[in-house]
């Protein structure tokens, strides 16, 4: 089986870089990887979480994703598969990726899985599972 459009959930951890690799493994030269960043709200001890986040910090948020970006285009390189940036801000990182990837044609998703268990699980969710189960297209969770 060949796929030819894949997304990448990516937010810089060890889950989404061996998702990433995993796509590269999967991938052939005729294959376009878009790599997909959430930029969500951040926590302040003052006033708790807020999906308000200045100019200036945002501007820094996408020079580091650019960077990290750099990075992995030149893994991709070296096996000559296309490589794209999507970053986007959303309130919720599972139902941002669920409606970016529902609106456009990809053939696959693969996302990392942090490996939540029990209450963790429970109270912070589980991104993954909830991706791979709504979006319209084949999923896969990499551990």
């Amino acid at each position: 089986m060949s796929f030819k459009e894949v997304l990448v959930a990516y937010d810089a951890s060890s889950f989404s870089d061996r998702a990433f690799r995993k796509a590269l493994d999967i991938a052939d030269p005729k294959s376009n990887i878009t790599v997909l960043t959430v930029i969500t709200g951040m926590y302040q001890p003052s006033i708790g979480f807020s999906m308000k986040l200045n100019k200036d910090l945002l501007e820094k948020q996408n020079k580091v994703l650019k960077k990290i970006f750099l990075k992995l285009q030149a893994i991709a390189k070296k096996k000559e598969i296309k490589l794209s940036l999507k970053i986007i801000q959303g309130n919720s990182v599972s139902n941002t990726i669920i409606k970016y990837v529902n609106s456009h044609k990809y053939d696959l998703i693969v996302i990392g899985s942090h490996g939540r268990t029990g209450l963790n699980k429970l109270i912070l969710g589980s991104v993954a599972n909830s991706v791979a189960q709504q979006v319209k297209c084949a999923a896969m969770v990499v551990k």
